[in-house]
């Protein structure tokens, strides 16, 4: 197999609107550090595939579409092929061509899907220059504990979950994993891959543009390995925060959620970088003539309207009071107009997704367009047909949360947000299936 690699800087110019919190008007007034694309192509024979790991918070269909085409028309790579993934930084653009309803609009003037579109000649010409840069590799695999992330699902006293509160006591997926790549000749560093989960929200509020933790972590494995590219994909971050040492004195317990700025950067990130150092610097086994298989499929998922057609018709008249501009901000009318719309079209039980599986070697990549839970994770590790099964959040799309069933029974912000995106929500049961039509995929392969 062959692998090149390439990095691209798509670091915004100030004054665009930064997304992630719903916050109006949050524009950039300077950088903490830059945004980037790396991108991983993979090669045998005649079977080609592209992984690009993205300094964005979400990236939706459309505009995934968008550069998928024009990386297909640059490089003659299908659309098909290439996965692209966000390391969910919430101090990039929105890059987003619809609003969350109940917000006042983050990015009024639509900057940020200029911004991607403006930027898809890059991202073409960087997967290009990845596959100029293909060569015969060799390459090591590792895997241990990190304590990037926790659990940010914790509890109050009475059992609520809120306010993102760390609970190193619940399931999360703790798990790094990295692949290490050299050319199978010279010995020469190729590149660097990297796997972990949890959100980038170390940077709070800030209005600086910033790669949040992961950007630090992958400068410092730089440093160490001679500027070599890193590629960095998140795994399970629906349930997930950063590990800060912010303390939020009113909930009595250490965040989860947001950090003390580019404190929490440092923290979080260094320690992510120590961990992969770790995992990196013991490494000694390399496997050459690794195949490269790749699987294009589909997941059928259950959905459900979030309302009943009563219960969206009498949402409707209790708020008909409000004035339009009113209706506007309102979420609860918002999302009992667009149910009440869909109850007059034919109904859609069924969430239908595209599903490109790669996997090179030991290492299968699982990409779900969503802020997917742990225990997904955790039992694709567990079940999986490959040595590192690897889910990655935020790919190819995205569709808000998808939660576990005893996080459904429980709610909380992450339950409560799948509303907030379409008419339609993911039935409880929805992870659990996706879980099991891919590991027959993953077996098909």
């Amino acid at each position: 197999m062959k692998v090149g690699f390439s990095i691209c800087d798509i670091t915004p110019e100030t004054g665009i609107y930064l997304t992630g919190y719903g916050i109006p008007e949050r524009l950039a007034e300077g950088v903490h550090s830059p945004l980037h694309a790396t991108v991983m192509c993979l090669q045998e024979e005649d079977k080609i595939a592209v992984v690009i790991g993205v300094d964005w918070c979400y990236v939706d269909t459309e505009l995934v579409e968008a550069i998928g085409k024009g990386i297909e028309e640059k490089t003659g790579i299908p659309r098909k092929y290439i996965l692209l993934s966000c390391s969910h930084t919430h101090s990039a653009p929105h890059t987003c061509t619809e609003k969350t309803w109940g917000r006042t609009d983050v990015d009024p003037e639509w900057k940020g899907v200029k911004y991607v579109y403006d930027h898809i000649p890059a991202f073409a010409d960087a997967v290009m220059q990845a596959k100029e840069n293909l060569r015969e590799c060799k390459a090591g695999f590792g895997h241990g504990h990190t304590e990037t992330g926790v659990s940010r699902r914790g509890t109050d006293e009475n059992g609520v979950v809120t306010g993102f509160r760390q609970d190193p006591y619940q399931i999360y997926d703790s798990n790094m994993t990295v692949a290490y790549f050299r050319d199978a000749e010279t010995d020469e560093d190729l590149g660097i891959f990297v796997h972990a989960s949890s959100h980038n929200t170390c940077m709070g509020l800030s209005r600086l543009i910033s790669s949040d933790w992961c950007g630090l972590m992958r400068k410092r494995i730089r440093d160490r390995y001679q500027n070599v590219p890193v590629l960095f994909l998140n795994g399970a971050i629906g349930d997930v925060g950063p590990r800060t040492n912010f303390y939020m004195a009113h909930r009595n317990s250490f965040s989860g959620g947001v950090g003390t700025e580019v404190v929490s950067v440092d923290e979080v990130g260094y320690r992510a970088a120590s961990d992969a150092l770790r995992i990196l610097d013991g490494i000694r086994d390399f496997r050459a003539a690794l195949p490269l298989k790749i699987h294009v499929g589909e997941l059928s998922l259950p959905q459900r309207l979030s309302m009943t057609e009563e219960q969206a018709n009498n949402v409707l008249a209790d708020l008909d009071r409000l004035s339009a501009e009113e209706k506007k901000v309102c979420g609860e009318y918002l999302i009992a107009q667009a149910v009440a719309a869909a109850y007059k079209e034919p109904l859609q039980p069924e969430l239908k997704l595209p599903l490109t599986l790669i996997a090179f070697g030991p290492m299968a990549l699982v990409p779900y367009p969503f802020e997917v839970f742990s225990i997904f994770s955790l039992r694709l590790r567990q079940y999986g047909p490959f040595e590192y099964t690897l889910l990655t959040s935020n790919s190819n799309g995205a569709y808000s949360y998808m939660p576990d069933r005893g996080a459904f029974a429980a709610g909380g912000y992450e339950v409560s947000c799948i509303r907030s995106y379409r008419a339609y929500v993911i039935q409880p049961e929805a992870g659990d299936v996706a879980v099991t039509q891919t590991l027959a995929q993953l077996r098909q392969m």
